[in-house]
Formats: structure tokens, sequence, C-alpha cells
């Protein structure tokens, strides 16, 4: 398909990949139409909400993007936010093991 074929020219064009296993292909193209088929069954979403039942714009699709990006693409999460809230955690002492555990069981 035309898809394929740009996606491979694409990953022959770019400098920083020597050689590409030809599964990647087919996991990038699973990953674009998975991604595209969702921006736009939520675009079609706003649509609807909008009065437009059947009718997408290019603000919907814009609007499906940017809802997408914000969670689907975020970045990681600063090494200085997960110190801290493991500090907190460990904070908090374990309880004591008692003299005496497990299940009591009769003599």
């Amino acid at each position: 398909p035309p898809t394929a074929r740009s996606i491979a020219l694409l990953l022959a064009s770019t400098p920083t990949i020597q050689d590409a296993q030809p599964g990647v292909l087919h996991q990038l193209l699973e990953f674009s139409h998975r991604y595209t088929s969702q921006v736009l069954s939520d675009a079609l979403v706003y649509a609807e909400h909008a009065g437009r039942a059947g009718k997408i714009e290019m603000e919907d699709v814009v609007l499906a993007i940017q809802a997408r990006v914000g969670w689907e693409f975020g970045g990681r999460v600063p090494k200085e936010y997960t110190l801290s809230l493991a500090a907190q955690t460990n904070a908090i002492p374990l309880p004591s093991v008692p003299e005496v555990f497990g299940v009591r069981l009769p003599s």
C-alpha cells in the first residue's frame, strides 16, 4: 500500500536509523491505522456533540488530536516528583511483626 511505501521511505531517509527489521514497518502501519481511526472516532463524537452528526470538520480533528496528545504522548514523570512520593510513602512506618504470627491452629 502507498502508506507502507511512505513509512519505508521515511525510515530510509532518517540518518539515525541504520537498519530496521521488516516487522517494524508492520508495527508502524498498525500504529498509524489505530491512531488515525481513534482520532477520527473522537472527532465524530465531537461533531455530534456540536450538532453536526455525521459531518466532521477540521476543528473536530484538531480537538481530538489535542485531547490525545495530553495523555497518550505525555512525557516522563520528573525524578524529583517520584522521589517526593517515595519519601512520603516511606515516612509511614510499617506495622510491627507480632511475636505470634500466622493462623493459630488448635493443638
